[in-house]
């Protein structure tokens, strides 16, 4: 009995490690998923270019704040399925789309907007 229950170890362990590592490497697009109304990302920004559109400049500012709580708390989910590079851009866009609020600049805003929603469908994934 001793000798089988080695023999389980040796090889079952390795194949449940190596399970859970793939399936866990996989789970970007589940990661991403908004839990609750206080994390959708990729909802906040679609609010954020409709305020934009309307010139409602108070409540952009607000949005992005949100969008900013938003993305800290995914960003935490998905970076085990992210690489760091994806993650720093998103940041990085996410200060630009924040200066293009500040500026009042609807063009900048659309296309910080845009690109922060091209990066949200990549990362994870």
């Amino acid at each position: 009995m001793n000798a089988r229950m080695r023999q389980l170890i040796y090889i079952g362990l390795p194949v449940v490690i190596v399970t859970v590592t793939v399936l866990l490497f996989n789970m970007g697009g589940i990661l991403k998923r908004s839990f609750g109304a206080d994390d959708d990302v990729a909802g906040r920004l679609n609010q954020l270019l409709s305020l934009t559109q309307q010139r409602d400049w108070d409540r952009a500012h607000t949005t992005i704040d949100d969008v900013s709580q938003a993305w800290q708390r995914v960003r935490g989910r998905i970076h085990i399925t992210s690489t760091t590079d994806e993650i720093e851009l998103f940041d990085l866009e996410l200060a630009g789309l924040r200066g293009a609020i500040d500026t009042r600049d609807e063009a900048q805003v659309n296309i910080a907007v845009r690109r922060l929603i091209a990066l949200w469908e990549d990362i994870g994934v």
